[in-house]
């Protein structure tokens, strides 16, 4: 019979992506875990839509990502600088208040990515040149980045999984996850192989440009 770990049951990346992110950057300790995850928790009860959606997983968890930024990260002990490569506005007010949540934030691609073959390695080597530049400079800084992917199984449409993650390095060899499931089947490194598209033209995993966070500290950046 199974054995069913932590993150298998629940849908909660998206907090452990940003309480692992902050381990990596400013080493916090398991008192300070656990506060971030529970005292999220108490603010996501109170509001009892968002709670709903967020504990059966009927969102993509982009509003969450950014509360948890804006929450934990905009100001001491946790002073995060936080760069969205793509476009995207950094966490505000707004985002710590939960009010006019948008439960899907619309993506740019469907989550198979681009329609060709061409579009979709232009589109993974893009993601890993902005995640090895930022990673290639932690000498000066402390650094994490955010993610999301999705993962794909032959023959099966559309993802099995889509999750948010910690990443620690990207390398010439892959994206390094700090990631909080203990399953055996877990990604534990997304390889650059996988996150190209195969001889059909689809990836085995994708990473979504737009879901990057890059993250180091403020006080030393």
């Amino acid at each position: 019979m199974r054995r069913y770990l932590q993150g298998t049951l629940d849908f909660a990346c998206g907090i452990y992506a940003v309480i692992n992110a902050l381990s990596l950057i400013e080493g916090i300790d398991l008192a300070a875990g656990r506060h971030m995850l529970s005292e999220s928790h108490v603010a996501l009860a109170a509001r009892p839509e968002l709670f709903a959606a967020f504990a059966r997983n009927e969102t993509d968890h982009y509003w969450l990502v950014r509360y948890m930024l804006r929450r934990w990260c905009a100001a001491p002990p946790h002073a995060l600088r936080v760069i969205c490569p793509h476009g995207a506005a950094p966490p505000s007010e707004r985002d710590l208040a939960l009010e006019e949540v948008s439960l899907y934030l619309p993506e740019r691609r469907p989550p198979e990515g681009a329609p060709s073959a061409r579009e979709a390695g232009a589109e993974a080597a893009l993601v890993r040149r902005e995640l090895q530049t930022w990673f290639s400079e932690r000498r000066k800084t402390k650094r994490a980045a955010l993610l999301r992917f999705h993962r794909f199984l032959p023959g099966v449409p559309g993802p099995v999984i889509s999750h948010w993650t910690c990443a620690s390095d990207c390398d010439q060899l892959a994206v390094h996850l700090h990631d909080a499931s203990s399953d055996a089947n877990s990604l534990r490194h997304l390889e650059h192989r996988v996150l190209n598209p195969d001889a059909n033209g689809r990836p085995m995993a994708r990473i979504v440009p737009e879901s990057l966070y890059l993250l180091e500290n403020a006080a030393r950046g």
